[in-house]
């Protein structure tokens, strides 16, 4: 029988991936240059499922217990770094549809000026709902990593 903290875990790796799954499939290759913004997003959702599985068992040796603080260092800073790219709405993926506005000529609708942006409240809400599996993995590993960290302090 799973206990709790298991059964939420496997439900993590799954809404995890599920997440991983669509946000990557979204995202557009570039035909040029270096996808960093791919690898990004790589490390965004694949160290703190590392982490995730590392939560589930003891850290007993010192090289184990180093590695996993390193992991979710770099998983931390990674989460920092594309949340803020998430409000800031700087995606990397570059411009679509360009900068000038043609005047619409007769018989055309202007779909493109109805949408709206959201605004900055629903941008954070949306964030925190669509990498709430990444989030929770990194509070969970912040929970096993503390006492790690106490007897360096």
């Amino acid at each position: 029988m799973l206990t709790q903290i298991e059964w939420w875990g496997g439900v993590i790796f799954v809404l995890g991936a599920l997440t991983y799954r669509m946000v990557m499939g979204a995202l557009e290759r570039p035909v040029d240059g270096f996808p960093w913004y791919r690898l990004m997003m790589h490390v965004f959702f694949l160290a703190p499922a590392a982490l995730l599985a590392g939560y589930f068992y003891p850290l007993t040796q010192p090289a184990l217990q180093y590695g996993y603080l390193a992991l979710l260092a770099i998983s931390l800073l990674v989460v920092a770094v594309m949340l803020v790219q998430e409000m800031t709405g700087d995606s990397g993926e570059g411009e679509e549809g360009g900068g000038s506005k043609e005047p619409l000529k007769e018989g055309q609708t202007a779909e493109a000026d109805d949408y709206e942006e959201p605004g900055w409240l629903m941008s954070v809400v949306g964030a925190i709902v669509l990498y709430s599996p990444v989030l929770t993995a990194c509070g969970l590993a912040c929970f096993k990593a503390w006492p790690m960290v106490q007897p360096l302090l």
